[in-house]
This record gives structure tokens, sequence and C-alpha cells, in this order.
């Protein structure tokens, strides 16, 4: 088969010995597929030794050189070894999540693993060209294949390359998207900035200098705070490269993998920042030098003149008039603001959000498979009855592309199951078949339309027409009567492979392949929910910092360009706590505008990348944000931009009444 089929085939032995509810997979050794490779201490060179994986030993702090029981006999580890099939430690390829406190590989000496009596077998293939369907024929046709699973359907191996695009696509998504809307955010304050310098600019024109020369000061100027950040962020970047990095793997096998900066991205993340401050800070100076100088010099170049007298002449409150003229007549100082109320509301509310959904998944979406507590998969075709609960026929189908599809064939009187349409309509099986909401996203099938798959085993072609679309987010299946399944598959009508019952049945372990539960299920949730809690907490500080900084900023560069104004009111009588108010409130009605448009931002967002990642993660969530999580952004928000007030009421109140005095000197 080698040789006709040009591809290299091997037999796996393997036995799962169990002590303690704890399961160790002991390998025979291959010479050509799936080597492992000793990455801690040395391989077995007794009969009295044990290399095991090394997440578990990591996990379970199992050092070399300790004892460890392997089924009911006690081995010293000698190593630790990792295999590339099992990088992601999943005991069974279809469990929704990796297991390494109760489970391990291991190898032992030859002389050992052949004195542990009966294995289990499964071959290896490795295709050097691409013929798998010609040889599964073949297989079919000569032997008999149980079960066959390709490499990019094996979750142990492809959810590492698809939770590293996962996280690619959020790196994009937080690090680079965020990072460039406040460097827009920063461009103009920088633009605000120059302008207001154009006293300076008034008197150096004034002076002498030339256009070229000011253009060139002050985009040096402005190229300042881009350099300096871009070096701080590169030796920031750099120092945590690891320890992120890390962050990233902690659901595989310690890979032993070096992170660093890539010095191109490095210079990338100086030279865009630079180069966006050094524009705005051009279009600034420029749109000022087109000013008359006796304009530069007074101050008044630039400035939105209508605006400066809008609702003159009318009866509204000091004010009310005040607050309008600022918003409406500084839109730039207005945009900085909001954004930053905005940005800071949406990531806060995107990081719980994202907790809640997958929370709301475990805690709901899990009845979508329906309302027994227990699965049992049997490694046998049934025909009579031999235990409580409900049978049905559950099979693999493959598309052209080769991603897999269950088949499930159910009795239309089965108690643990209410399927309905997308419009709330019960749904018979007895009708027909039916796909459910996943899959037809995912195949782009409808209803009424054919839909070509492959048995797996035989690679016969089997076209199956959808009836209808059943409202599952969580599952890649057809529903369909059992004699239906069963006639697709080529089987006898009454045979079934699987249990659904509410109560533990008595079942020997030698008739099942595994039990769900989902109480199991639910936990592996859990275990996602911990892991992911850290980088919920980093997304929430990361949104107060966002909201602080840009509102500090930009209520600053309010106060500094309304000093002669503070001064005013000072001169005028005023308190510094009325001052405070009427020059800082301002931007109030901004708060609720901000929080608001951030609720739909993080939802559709949210739902955005859910869609990207329903092949990678086999469901599709909807963004399912709680009214904890809502008022916990609304308060952070709110502390945060109040915050940012407190600090700036310091300057306010140092603010001098001399100030406006030597303005209109001047």
């Amino acid at each position: 088969m080698e040789k006709e089929y040009d591809l290299q085939l091997e037999a796996q032995h393997y036995v799962n010995l169990i002590n303690d509810d704890v399961t160790a997979r002991v390998f025979e050794r291959t010479e050509k597929i799936d080597l492992y490779e000793i990455t801690g201490g040395s391989d077995v060179s007794s009969d009295n030794e044990v290399i095991i994986s090394e997440g578990y030993a990591e996990k379970m702090g199992v050092n070399i050189g300790d004892k460890i029981f392997v089924g009911k006999k006690e081995y010293t580890v000698s190593g630790y070894f990792q295999r590339p099939d099992y990088l992601y430690m999943l005991k069974n390829t279809d469990d929704s999540y990796k297991n390494i406190t109760t489970f391990f590989l291991c190898y032992l000496s030859d002389n050992e693993f052949e004195g542990l009596g009966e294995t289990n077998c499964q071959y290896l293939v490795k295709y050097n060209q691409d013929n798998s369907r010609e040889f599964r024929e073949y297989i079919h046709d000569n032997y008999v294949l149980q079960s066959y699973l390709a490499a990019g359907e094996n979750q142990r191996i492809c959810m590492v390359d698809d939770q590293a695009i996962l996280f690619q696509i959020a790196s994009y998504v937080l690090l680079v998207v965020l990072p460039l809307i406040a460097v827009a955010l920063v461009s103009i304050i920088i633009s605000r900035k120059v302008k207001s310098e154009q006293k300076m600019i008034g008197t150096l024109t004034a002076l002498g200098y030339k256009k070229g020369q000011l253009v060139r000061h002050y985009a040096g100027f402005a190229a300042i705070p881009g350099i300096i950040g871009g070096v701080l962020s590169a030796v920031i970047s750099s120092l945590s490269a690891q320890s992120f990095g890390e962050m990233g793997l902690l659901d595989y096998e310690p890979l032993k993998i070096t992170f660093s900066l890539n010095v191109v991205v490095a210079i990338i993340g100086v030279i865009v920042p630079t180069f966006m401050y050094v524009i705005a800070a051009l279009f600034a100076v420029r749109k000022l030098l087109k000013q008359d100088t006796v304009l530069l010099l007074s101050g008044n170049a630039g400035g939105r003149k209508k605006l400066k007298h809008l609702f003159a002449g009318r009866k509204m409150s000091f004010h009310k008039k005040l607050a309008v003229r600022s918003l409406i007549g500084n839109p730039e100082r207005t945009f900085v603001i909001l954004m930053g109320i905005f940005l800071g509301s949406y990531i806060m509310l995107f990081g719980l959000g994202f907790f809640d959904t997958m929370k709301s998944v475990a805690d709901n979406s899990i009845d979508r498979f329906g309302s027994f507590e227990y699965e049992y998969i049997l490694n046998e075709l049934l025909t009579e009855e031999k235990y409580d609960g409900e049978p049905f026929f559950v099979a693999s189908l493959e598309t052209e592309e080769g991603s897999s599809t269950s088949l499930l064939g159910i009795d239309s009187d089965n108690k643990y199951l209410d399927l309905k349409d997308e419009d709330g309509n019960k749904i018979t099986v007895s009708d027909g078949c039916y796909l459910t909401s996943l899959s037809a996203m995912l195949l782009g099938v409808k209803e009424g339309e054919g839909l070509t798959l492959y048995n797996p085993l035989s690679m016969e072609e089997v076209v199956i027409q959808i009836d209808g679309i059943i409202d599952n987010t969580v599952q890649k299946a057809i529903y369909t009567s059992r004699e239906r399944a069963t006639e697709i598959i080529g089987l006898k009508s009454d045979v079934y492979n699987v249990i659904m019952s509410e109560k533990k049945l008595d079942i020997p372990k030698e008739s099942l392949v595994k039990t769900i539960t989902k109480t199991d299920m639910a936990e592996q949730f859990n275990t996602i929910f911990e892991e992911m809690e850290f980088m919920i907490y980093i997304l929430v500080g990361l949104g107060v910092i966002i909201c602080v900084s840009a509102i500090y900023v930009a209520v600053n560069m309010l106060v500094t360009e309304s000093r002669g104004n503070i001064s005013m009111l000072k001169v005028l009588g005023y308190e510094d706590k009325k001052i405070n108010q009427i020059i800082l409130r301002i931007n109030h009605i901004l708060l609720p505008i901000g929080i608001v448009l951030s609720i739909p931002a993080a939802i559709a967002s949210g739902n955005a990348i859910f869609k990207i990642y329903v092949d990678t993660e086999g469901m599709l969530m909807t963004m399912d944000i709680s009214l904890k999580s809502y008022i916990i952004t609304i308060l952070l928000t709110v502390i945060s931009y109040f915050g940012s007030l407190v600090m700036i009421q310091r300057k306010v109140k140092r603010v001098s009444m001399v100030e406006c005095l030597k303005n209109n000197r001047e």
C-alpha cells in the first residue's frame, strides 16, 4: 500500500491504564510517524522507568526521579516528552477542552509494554500526495475501517493552529486598530497645541523667519512624542514579549518557544505615529501661516468668528451659551473627549461582554444538545434495547473540503430533544432531514437545497435534501429519523450506537467509547473562564487608562485654552468651585453620549469576531452582555471621567487673576 499509494503507514498500539480515576495512555514506540521528543531528563533505560507527557508533569508537580503509578504498578520518572499529535491534550478527539489533571501519556520499555497484554491499535498514515480519497476507498473495499480522522479535523493538532489564528485576529483588533485611534487622538491634540503657539509663530514671522523654517521647527517638535513613545513602546514590548507570548501557549503542552519583537515591526511602531504627528503639525502650521501676521500676534487667527457670537442676543443663561460655544466651536477637542469616553467604555464593555457570552454559552447553550444528563457512546452497533434511556444513531460525514458534520438519527418520540426551527415551530424528524443553523451558515446551504457529503470510510457520495433549518448554533449536525440516517450510511434501520439518559446507567466499561455528562461540559467551560479571567482584567484596565488619559489631556487642553476666561471669571469674583463648574462641566453631556455609542459598537464587534471564530470554536456565539457588566462599565467610565476632572481642578486653581489683564494689555 505504501508503494502503490505513495504514503507512509504504521500501526500504533496503545493501552489505557486507570488508577484512582487517572488515565495513563501507554504507547508502543513508532519508527516513522508521530515520533516523540524527549524534552527533559532521559528516555527509559530499564523496565522500572517511565517517561510521561510534560504538561501533566508540570501541572501535577511530578519531578524527574519521582515515583508515579501507571495503572496499578509504580515506576520511576526518568524524563518528559511531547508528541506532535498531542500538543493539545484531549483524552478523546471530540472533547471540548484539554485534560491534564487526570490524563497523561507515557512510554515504558519494550519489555514492559509487551507484558501489558491486549492493546488497542490504530493506523497512522502520512500522505506524500493528495490521494486520501483513493486510499480510503481501497481500504474500505479490502478491509473493515471502523473510523477515520484527518489531521485537519483532529483537535489535538489543529487547535494549535486555530488558536494561533484567533490570537492574531485579536491582536490586530486590540493592538493595532485601537492604538491607531489613540495616535489619531494625539495628532488632534498636537494640532491644537500648535494652534496655541500662534502668538509665537506670529512673532517669529514678524522677525523674518521663513515659512519653511517654522514648518521644519514644528515638524521636529511633533516628532518628539512619536520617537520617544515609539522607542519606549519597543523597549517595553521586547521586555514583555516572552511573558505575554507564553500566555498564548497556556492551553498546549509546554512549548519551548522564544518570543521577541520583530525589528521591522519595532521600526513601524516608531515611524507610523511619528509620521502622523508630523503631518498633523505641518497642516496646523501651514494653516496658521496663511493668516495675517497681526491676527497671529493677537492670538485671534484661525478662530470661528461666527461661533464666538453664537446665541448672542438670545435669552439664555451664561453657562449654557458658554457650554454650547465651547463644544461646537472646538470640534477637535470635543471629538477627543468623546472618543476617550467611547473607547474606554467600549473596551471595558467588550471585555466583560465577551466573558458574559462564554458564561451564557455554558449555562444555556449546553441545553441545545438536549435535556439529558448522560450521553453514552457505545463501541458497537446494537439493535435490541438492552439499557434504559433513548437510543439514537450517530455517524460522521464530511464535505468536499474534508470538514466533518455529524449525522444524527433519532426517534420522533425522543423525550430529551425539543427541536425547533428559527421561527420557534416544532420540528418532527420523521418529515425529512434538518440542518442546524450553525452548519447551514458554515456550508452555505438553505432550506430546500441539496447537500453533497461523503462517507468518510468508503468515500461514497451522499446527496441529502435539506427540508428545514434547526435553531441550533452549537452543533454541526444533520438531524433526521433513525431509519433515514442508517439508510444513508448503509446499515439496518434499527441499529443505534448512542444512548441518552437523565440518570446514570449501568453499562459495562468495555462496551463504551466514552461517557459525556453535562456537568463535565460545564466544567470545561468554567476552566476556559478561569484562564480568560486575567485577559478580561487587562481589557478593563486598558479601558480605564484610555478613558482617563484621553479625558485628562483634552480637558487639560480646554483649561489651557481657557486661561483668559478663567482669569476673567476670577476678576469678576467667581470662586474656584463655581469656576470649576462653569469650565469643566461643559463636557458632561458627552459622557452619556460616549457610553451609549459604545454599547452597539461592543455588541457589533463582538458578534463579528464570533463569526470569524465560528469554524475554530465549532459554535456560533452571540454577544450577550449582562446587566451587571453594563453597570460596572458605566460606573468605571463615570469614575474615570470625574477622576480626570478632579485632577484638572488644581490647574484651574493655579490660574492667576492677572492673566486676563496681561492679555488685554498685549
